[in-house]
């Protein structure tokens, strides 16, 4: 899976992007107790105020980062109500962000975009796409704007790409992915 290569490419290259090899792994359920400790320290409590519970909000983070598109345009698309909340939900992502950098953790969605940091440094992206003479990708049709920029930069030196999907069953649009990465592949 683009996680799994993430993590092991990651663990070699962590140190450029400030981490330490030995990094963590969030999983959703630790990515929500983390949100849930930076929405405290944010006086940001569901329970005495309209806000958006982690889960939620781990949601709509995820969303923007694996869409590509600016928090505030995936929070009036996927949660219109909270609108009003952007400034906090802004400064929330970017404790969250900073939470996780500090305890040298990675969440699923870091894993993809610290790879794509990692595929785009023009030297270290270089070293990288030397080493995938042949690219192969499986269910294209439900790859998200992250996924298919490291496809990209995966291919960037060999340009040996084949990708495989059928646009008709494209199902994870919910979680970001988006059926124009076959159709104009």
């Amino acid at each position: 899976t683009f996680h799994s290569v993430g993590s092991r490419i990651l663990r070699s290259f962590a140190e450029p992007l400030g981490y330490q090899p030995n990094f963590s792994i969030l999983d959703t359920e630790d990515a929500n107790d983390l949100l849930k400790s930076v929405m405290k320290d944010l006086d940001l409590d569901p329970k005495t105020r309209r806000v958006p519970s982690a889960s939620v909000a781990h949601s709509l983070i995820s969303f923007a980062r694996n869409t590509q598109r600016p928090l505030a345009d995936c929070l009036e698309e996927k949660y219109p109500t909270f609108v009003p909340l952007l400034p906090e939900i802004e400064r929330l992502a970017a404790q969250y962000q900073e939470r996780k950098k500090a305890a040298n953790a990675m969440d699923f969605d870091d894993l993809l975009s610290n790879l794509v940091v990692l595929l785009e440094d023009p030297v270290l992206g270089e070293t990288l796409a030397q080493t995938f003479k042949y690219v192969l990708v499986d269910e294209y049709q439900d790859t998200n704007a992250l996924q298919a920029r490291i496809v990209k930069g995966f291919a960037r030196v060999h340009k040996n790409i084949l990708v495989v999907g059928d646009d008709a069953q494209s199902i994870y649009a919910f979680r970001g992915a988006d059926v124009q990465n076959i159709l104009s592949f």
